[in-house]
């Protein structure tokens, strides 16, 4: 997986699809493997916009249970079906409860009838799934087993709680890459910070996408009949460059902060919210909005919330009074937690499609939040041929809305069926490296899965390799190597972000980062003045963007 931008500027493509997030990246992968010549642009580098914004949960289902709606249920499990067979090594079962309470909506009675139904409409959900991915059915738990999980947890009215089982991904930005990654193995080509400037168009027909370059300063045109616009919150710029009509609505911005505790250890918990909220699209309403506590990594992610863009600031940006305003909801719905400023170790951010608020008050209003993704074709919608624009609304069912890109296509006669899916698989020679490597480095098959063994090839070239740049998480020097040579990583933050959990858990010590970036000198070429750029970068970016600092940085302003 090499960045080469010749072979995008000097070929025409069946298609491009713009936005390297999870839409993008299953959309590329699934029209590659359906046998379409495809290239994917991303302006920043894969997964960094809004897909990095996640609870790293794969959806059951269950919560549209409230909205009646069927068809995201079963969108859900479809796409669950999808990640599995992509990286099942990256999917883990993981137990949810939300308390009960009283004999209404949020009663045991009730929410026995909907794990009920809800079992009964996912009776697929483990068609095919290895055994250490099979979810097992919902139940109903006692008091005492409810206060066993959370012990905090509100016991005045409680009756007990309904367990049921979503998917945790264990990391989200590498399961952008595998998607990626599967097309490149299908001959398609993609490059990351690589800016669509406009959509060209003539006589009301797309023949492709002006891109600029941002890391080597030049600018060109990719050709193509067919483009597809998943640009996620920057699909508004992207149609106003190139003289469309808007299509989405508006934006909110959804924020998730990541603590240093395990609350809940092992399972996942959904509190009532205290501020009353009315979800316009329920058919049952409960009155609050939920938030969720994720396991992970003996840590804690803890969302959503969720504010109509204010337009001053950029939009991403989590500052203070947006983690703070987490805090104070989560000391109120379980004053156990305690939770302060120095909890907090990451955060996330990213925009999602909504609807205009109702009242002129923007700041202060809810937002009404997007439940379906759409696929718009522009053939059909206003005569724009050769056009589909994705309005994804969330990381579990991009699969789906791949595959029914697809099929439209497929309709259409520029190519589809069905496309099959998986992993890589390992030969002879592999297996003698996995045999050699895998014990000593374990956590190496557990992070790339059957990638592992580029991994594992790098170290039996280079003993030097193995060598350990962390420890918690461990990093070795070969994964910084690969990501470099096959995962396309050409910044730091890159690889501390995205390619390797070095900084999704806190932002990594200046010593940490100047090892990384030492390595990626060796493959690169970088001089020291550039090296220094890099962790300025780096620690920049948690500064600027997470309105959080590195562990020294901290300790130095106390």
């Amino acid at each position: 997986m090499k960045r080469n931008i010749s072979l995008l500027r000097d070929h025409t493509f069946d298609a491009v699809v713009i936005g390297g997030g999870i839409h993008g990246a299953a959309i590329f992968r699934q029209l590659a493997a359906a046998g379409l010549k495809i290239a994917l642009v991303e302006q920043n580098d894969f997964g960094s916009g809004t897909s990095a914004n996640s609870l790293k949960i794969l959806h059951s289902g269950l919560r549209y249970l409230q909205h009646l709606n069927f068809k995201r249920i079963r969108e859900s499990i479809r796409s669950r079906k999808y990640f599995m067979q992509m990286a099942p090594h990256l999917v883990k079962p993981m137990p949810c409860i939300m308390p009960t309470y009283g004999h209404g909506l949020e009663g045991r009675p009730v929410m026995a009838v909907a794990l009920a139904l809800f079992d009964l409409i996912g009776c697929d959900r483990n068609q095919g799934a290895p055994p250490a991915n099979r979810a097992e059915r919902g139940r109903i738990l006692s008091r005492r087993e409810c206060l066993a999980i959370g012990p905090g947890i509100k016991a005045e009215g409680l009756t007990g709680a309904a367990l049921w089982y979503d998917d945790l991904i264990v990391n989200t930005e590498r399961m952008t890459l595998a998607f990626i990654k599967e097309a490149m193995r299908h001959d398609a080509v993609c490059a990351n910070y690589l800016q669509a400037d406009r959509i060209i168009i003539a006589d009301r027909e797309v023949r492709g996408v002006e891109v600029s370059d941002r890391l080597g300063g030049t600018a060109f045109a990719i050709h193509a009949p067919l483009v597809i616009n998943a640009a996620g919150p920057w699909l508004g710029e992207i149609q106003r460059r190139s003289r469309q009509l808007p299509t989405t609505e508006d934006l909110a911005k959804a924020v998730n902060i990541v603590v240093d505790r395990a609350l809940f250890p092992g399972y996942g918990v959904g509190l009532a919210g205290s501020p009353d909220y009315v979800d316009q699209d329920a058919a049952f309403k409960r009155g609050k909005r939920l938030f969720f506590f994720a396991p992970w990594q003996n840590r804690t992610i803890i969302g959503t919330t969720y504010r109509y863009t204010a337009g001053q600031e950029p939009a991403t940006t989590v500052t203070d009074d947006d983690i703070i305003e987490i805090l104070r909801e989560v000391n109120t719905i379980y004053p156990m937690a305690r939770l302060t400023m120095d909890d907090v170790v990451f955060s996330h951010a990213g925009l999602v499609p909504a609807y205009r608020p109702t009242t002129s008050v923007r700041h202060s209003a809810a937002p009404q939040l997007v439940k379906h993704s759409k696929v718009i074709d522009h053939t059909r919608a206003d005569g724009l041929k050769g056009l589909l624009t994705i309005e994804g609304v969330k990381y579990t069912t991009a699969p789906a809305i791949a595959r029914e890109v697809e099929l439209l296509l497929a309709t259409d006669g520029k190519g589809g069926g069905n496309a099959p899916l998986g992993p890589r698989s390992h030969d002879f020679a592999d297996r003698r490296l996995i045999d050699a490597y895998g014990r000593r480095f374990g956590h190496i098959e557990q992070v790339y899965g059957p990638d592992c063994v580029d991994v594992f090839r790098i170290i039996a070239a280079d003993e030097r390799s193995a060598s350990y740049l962390r420890l918690d998480p461990p990093l070795l020097a070969a994964e910084v190597i690969h990501a470099v040579r096959e995962e396309m990583a050409v910044k730091l933050t890159d690889v501390v972000l995205r390619r390797t959990d070095s900084g999704t858990t806190g932002c990594p010590d200046r010593h940490d980062l100047r090892a990384i970036a030492g390595v990626m000198a060796g493959e690169l070429g970088w001089d020291e003045p550039r090296i220094e750029r890099e962790i300025a970068e780096v620690l920049g970016h948690y500064a600027g963007n997470l309105g959080l600092q590195g562990k020294d940085e901290r300790a130095e302003n106390r």
